[in-house]
């Protein structure tokens, strides 16, 4: 028993600290690349955020953490050149050329440098295409890829993971071109959101204890069921909530700024944790998730209501991504709860893992809180 106390105590230590490691001040971070094929001309706009690039080639020359257009514009040609370098098309065969000035776009989530290019060469049955970009520094990185054609065929969409190597992205018109490949995006979207994993763990920290008949004690369930029931409870109203926010914002019927949501997640966390040590949320446990839930869908959101898809992908690309945001939801709260259902024997369990994990958390989503609030960098890992 003691073994499995002290395993199941490593297993949340390593959940809370991976839980405060690598969180992002901002939305995660995604780049858009919308190609249209005219026979043998490729046409590809390449949307990158400046925040990204600076973190990459260090633009802000004043460092006053505000990037004015003259410090892009005297390293237009580096800039170029850096992601000229991390995007092959057809195997290297298709040299990208600049077809119109680069330039700036203000979007919700912060501006983007827009590349206009060009390629001219034979299309070839498919697109052969390898994205690198950020790959030596940001693991989580996506390129959201459209595909365009003449004929008026819906688009295709694929996910680019910089890691992942060479794809082959069917053209519009060829069979099968309309499946999306959303779903392990929603794995790792979910994964890397370290700030929804930690909100997951704060939940996950009380159940299994329930509440002694004397005044404010605890005592560990008897059974299994008696925790995971509950939290299954819990976890879907949270999963309803978060899906709902994340079709509304996916379909652009509602928009929130990621300045907004960013810092309410770290609240809600807060929330979370306190609750875990005083009663704040007063036993509506359910209902204070489903509330939470709505607003972590729209940190889910911005890639989908980016790509701009016929409804029919649409639906397609949203079901898969929020099974995959569940297949990982369920991937953390299965290991996590084992491992605290192996420790509720522990006498220490209320004061080390319930309380002191709760404080921990509170610590983390404050410092969060901080640095969404004034876009500043704090912890040497956020």
């Amino acid at each position: 028993m003691r073994c499995l106390e002290r395993a199941g105590l490593a297993v949340l230590l390593l959940a809370l600290l991976f839980g405060a490691a690598p969180a992002h001040a901002h939305k995660a971070s995604d780049a858009y690349l919308q190609l249209h094929r005219s026979g043998d001309t490729m046409d590809l706009r390449w949307d990158i955020a400046l925040r990204d690039l600076d973190a990459m080639l260090d633009l802000d020359a004043n460092a006053d953490r505000k990037l004015s257009w003259g410090e892009v514009r005297t390293r237009l040609a580096d800039i170029r050149a850096y992601a000229l370098a991390r995007l092959s098309l057809q195997q290297g065969q298709c040299a990208l050329a600049e077809a119109q000035p680069a330039a700036i776009e203000d979007r919700i989530d912060g501006a983007y440098l827009v590349l206009q290019l060009q390629a001219r060469c034979g299309a070839g049955a498919s697109l052969d295409i390898d994205y690198r970009l950020f790959r030596e520094v940001d693991p989580t990185h996506r390129g959201l890829l459209r595909v365009e054609a003449d004929d008026g065929v819906q688009p295709v969409v694929r996910s680019l993971d910089p890691s992942g190597g060479p794809v082959v992205v069917p053209w519009p018109d060829a069979p099968g071109a309309t499946d999306t490949s959303f779903f392990r995006d929603g794995i790792h979207h979910i994964l890397i959101g370290y700030d929804h994993i930690l909100f997951l763990i704060c939940l996950l920290l009380p159940a299994v204890l329930r509440r002694h008949p004397q005044a404010g004690g605890w005592e560990p369930v008897v059974a299994w069921r008696e925790a995971v029931w509950p939290m299954l409870g819990i976890v879907t109203m949270f999963t309803i909530a978060h899906s709902i926010t994340l079709a509304l914002a996916g379909l652009k019927v509602v928009t929130i700024s990621p300045r907004i949501i960013e810092p309410g997640i770290a609240i809600t966390i807060m929330l979370a944790a306190i609750d875990n040590i005083y009663p704040v949320l007063r036993g509506r446990r359910k209902l204070f998730s489903f509330l939470f839930g709505l607003i972590h869908g729209f940190g889910f959101a911005g890639a989908l209501a980016e790509l701009d898809l016929p409804l029919h992908d649409f639906v397609i690309a949203l079901l898969q991504f929020n099974l995959g945001v569940e297949a990982g939801q369920l991937m953390v709260v299965g290991v996590v709860l084992v491992a605290l259902l192996a420790m509720r024997n522990w006498q220490r369990y209320p004061p080390v893992v319930l309380r002191g994990g709760s404080a921990l958390a509170v610590l983390v989503a404050a410092i969060w809180l901080g640095e969404r609030v004034f876009d500043v960098k704090v912890l040497p890992f956020s």
